[in-house]
């Protein structure tokens, strides 16, 4: 869907879950849904830093935001280098605070992260997993180190291989 199209309301929803702007959610009328929005938020020279999707936002009276079918891609360099979904999430933008009781898995190159439930804190960057939090790193990760502190160096007697013959 073309965030373009999602119109004015797309534009206060985006704003205010990404900036925090409690003025562009208190224009935002209680019980307002926006519905396939994606919000990507860019740095002083342009350049992508992450994206935030969602199949809805919903603007409850007291400024929270509940969200569903989230989907987080954070960039780094250009590429995406972590993505972050949960079915559902409260977002307080006045607090800077994001929770929910549902599942949380977050992607990246090296590990996965999972769990049930979580809490994020915009002014300390705090982020916790409450329940079954598990990490799974990727294979090979840190491997040499394992093997010892010179197992990266072939000792100096190793002869080397022979060239194949052609």
């Amino acid at each position: 869907m073309n965030w373009r199209r999602t119109g004015a309301a797309a534009v206060l929803a985006a704003g205010a879950l990404l900036f925090g702007a409690a003025g562009a959610a208190a224009q935002v009328a209680g019980g307002s849904v926006v519905k396939g929005f994606r919000l990507p938020e860019y740095d002083e020279e342009g350049r992508l830093v992450q994206q935030l999707y969602g199949e809805t936002a919903t603007f409850l009276e007291d400024g929270i935001i509940q969200l569903t079918g989230l989907k987080i891609e954070v960039f780094s360099r250009g590429e995406v280098a972590a993505r972050i979904y949960s079915p559902e999430c409260a977002y307080d933008p006045d607090r800077k605070r994001a929770a929910s009781k549902e599942h949380i898995r977050i992607i990246t190159e090296q590990a996965v992260l999972t769990g049930d439930g979580f809490a994020w804190n915009g002014t300390n960057e705090q982020f916790q997993i409450f329940k079954n939090a598990k990490v799974t790193l990727a294979a090979g990760l840190d491997a040499g180190l394992l093997e010892g502190p010179d197992a990266a160096e072939e000792p100096a007697d190793t002869p080397a291989e022979p060239e194949p013959e052609e």
